[in-house]
């Protein structure tokens, strides 16, 4: 029975894809049945893996995520449900090269300046935060409060993450490029990188590419002798056979057919994700733990 409400939920958002504002009712729905499934589950796991689906479909949309957060991030029992849609959203946008936009102008203002402090204390993706906190700028130009908002938020993104605020920011297809404030915080991230490339760089810390490739032989040694000393002491050994890659552009792997072996190549790409951590993270955690449970908390008055 369970399931079948969660399809049956899963089923309207799919259905307002093309009409978002259609699914809007169906989020209270949602966080109602979450909240009543949450109370009966023995673990968090179990729900939220059954809503899995539903909040995939909520992250989709920039309207749905928009009014799932206002609503849910702000709301103490709702916050665990929050927090998984955020990590939804995060993933989809992680690689993103340019922030993206919501319209916050039907959301309550002070909600929607809460939810974008909280959006920044839960380490949410920094299109999705500096998005959220840009759309205040243009959902709410003639508020003071969304103005003190943004300059704080947006501050953060500067200390916090600074390459890849810039990165954003200086899009070429940014759809803030006309964000005044946008545009003064990429002055300053531009003047520090210029800054930092003008840095005098000592050449004694540069290593020579013979340097380079010793380092090189000496780390596959090392990798090579601990393999070796763990497949010598383990017991899994034992039990199973070990089958060898050579990888190139292509990689050959080898399979048994009818007692005879055969070998197929398989081809390789590369592939890798590059994330900014914050930068308090490495330099002061204790210090960027505050700043984000302040965060949290909002604002001051």
């Amino acid at each position: 029975m369970t399931s079948d409400l969660f399809y049956e939920l899963y089923r309207k958002l799919a259905a307002a894809r093309d009409e978002p504002a259609k699914g809007l009712s169906v989020l209270d729905e949602l966080a109602e049945f979450c909240c009543e499934r949450k109370e009966a589950a023995s673990s968090s796991e179990e729900w939220l893996d059954e809503a899995r689906d539903c909040l995939y479909e909520v992250a989709q949309s920039s309207t749905l995520f928009a009014a799932a957060v206002s609503n849910w991030l702000t709301v103490d029992k709702y916050t665990d449900l929050a927090r998984a849609l955020i990590d939804k959203a995060s993933v989809q946008h992680l690689q993103q090269p340019v922030a993206e936009v919501y319209d916050l102008s039907d959301i309550d203002e002070p909600r929607a300046i809460l939810a974008g402090c909280r959006l920044c204390a839960r380490y949410v993706a920094p299109a999705v935060s500096l998005g959220w906190t840009l759309s205040l700028a243009t959902s709410f130009p003639e508020s003071d409060e969304a103005r003190h908002a943004v300059d704080i938020l947006l501050q953060y993104h500067v200390d916090e993450y600074p390459g890849t605020t810039q990165l954003l920011l200086s899009f070429e297809n940014s759809p803030f490029k006309s964000v005044e404030k946008a545009q003064s915080a990429l002055a300053v991230l531009e003047e520090q990188q210029a800054w930092l490339d003008g840095l005098p760089r000592l050449p004694e810390f540069a290593m020579t590419p013979e340097m380079r490739l010793t380092v090189s032989s000496l780390k596959r040694s090392e990798e090579r002798a601990i393999h070796r000393r763990s497949r010598e002491t383990s017991i899994l050994s034992q039990f199973f056979t070990t089958h060898h890659f050579k990888y190139a552009t292509k990689t050959a792997v080898e399979f048994v057919v009818d007692d005879q072996v055969q070998e197929t190549t398989l081809k390789m790409s590369p592939y890798s994700v590059s994330v900014e951590v914050p930068l308090s993270g490495l330099t002061d955690p204790q210090f960027g733990h505050v700043k984000r449970r302040a965060l949290w908390r909002g604002l001051p008055q």
